[in-house]
């Protein structure tokens, strides 16, 4: 779906293997590669090039970027011998890093989630086609049953894709797809299309947002997810008629985008832990996924990687809030690369898909 927010195209996309980091035009990192990230066993994004590379280098770059000229150059990157090349592309800085002989780390081999979790979600895809292909029935009993299935693969298909996201992030292979937009718009819109939903469940759901447009630069497909994990884990923990509160604001630099409710909270021994998977039997606002622990994970790996925070604070037995910033330097313009569109929920309604482990079974007998 296309959504108004943003404008113009990505003009191309890395390999997977490429070392590729963007910058601003004042020499702020923007955004690099998965492949660079592992060979540097760091993630640069949010840092400045001053931070990285000898001032008078760094200054060098950005005037030549700014006079629409290339410039190539070796020395040490993080101990690293490198040779870089820097050319601007669409007002920004286009960095590639090649490594010396000897300095190249090999290639990572696919993790055995990453595996599964292909072979899964490719499999769901195909029963997905297959299921939507066959006549309605009239009986209520056989309909139900019918619906009961089909929220199941989309749960599977959720599950699969944390799953996925979460390896990637582990071997520092999950990429952003960078834009610039209007981050006011982009909630409104989400908080739009959720409301029904909860409505639903009985749950109120309310937002607050600046009246103004906001520009972010930020990846639409995965802040979505994020955002929509923060609601269904609210909502899962959430009695009927307590209410789940979404704001947007700004605080100095960054933006801030909040989710609250008021279910049972996060025992405070449990907070240290929020970030780490696979913690059983915890109830708490964007808590675990079925037990499986990925929803806390994945918002920090995302957020990590949008040089921003994820921070939960709770009071057990008053609910819990998760506040995400983003960082709203502006950039020249489109950022050149990203990540390829990903795969994600191939045929699958997002929300639907997002918000599988609340909705009723009935939900998925509807036309999408």
């Amino acid at each position: 779906m296309d959504h108004s927010p943003f404008g113009g195209n990505m003009t191309w996309f890395p390999a997977a293997d490429d070392n590729l980091m963007v910058c601003s035009p004042a020499g702020r990192i923007l955004f690099m590669t998965g492949s660079l990230r592992f060979q540097l066993d760091e993630d640069l994004v949010g840092r400045s090039l001053n931070d990285i590379l000898p001032d008078s280098l760094a200054a060098q770059l950005i005037a030549c970027a700014h006079g629409g000229q290339g410039h190539s150059f070796q020395g040490q990157l993080r101990g690293r011998a490198v040779r870089c090349s820097m050319e601007p592309r669409e007002g920004n800085l286009l960095i590639t890093v090649f490594f010396t002989e000897g300095e190249q780390k090999p290639a990572m081999a696919l993790s055995a989630a990453e595996l599964l979790s292909r072979e899964i979600s490719g499999s769901l895809a195909t029963m997905f086609v297959a299921w939507d292909s066959l006549p309605g029935d009239r009986d209520p009993k056989t309909q139900y049953a019918k619906n009961v299935i089909r929220q199941g693969m989309y749960r599977l298909m959720r599950l699969s894709r944390n799953m996925l996201d979460c390896a990637r992030a582990e071997n520092g292979r999950l990429e952003l797809n960078l834009r610039q937009g209007d981050l006011t718009a982009f909630c409104l819109d989400l908080c739009q299309r959720a409301a029904p939903f909860l409505e639903e469940l009985e749950i109120p759901f309310a937002w607050e947002l600046p009246q103004s447009p906001l520009s972010c630069l930020f990846d639409q497909e995965k802040l979505e997810r994020v955002l929509l994990n923060l609601l269904t884990n609210s909502a899962k923990y959430t009695c009927p008629d307590n209410k789940i509160f979404l704001s947007l604001s700004v605080k100095g630099e960054s933006a801030v985008i909040a989710v609250s409710d008021q279910g049972p909270g996060i025992p405070p021994a449990m907070l240290p832990y929020v970030f780490t998977r696979r913690q059983e039997g915890t109830a708490s606002a964007g808590m675990t996924v079925g037990g499986a622990g990925y929803g806390f994970a994945l918002a920090k790996a995302v957020m990590s990687l949008h040089g921003g925070a994820c921070v939960v604070s709770s009071a057990e037995g008053q609910g819990a809030t998760v506040t995400l910033t983003l960082p709203l330097e502006q950039t020249g313009g489109p950022l050149p690369l990203g990540s390829p569109p990903s795969d994600y929920a191939s045929g699958f309604d997002h929300l639907l898909l997002e918000l599988s482990p609340v909705l009723p079974p009935e939900r998925y007998g509807k036309s999408r």
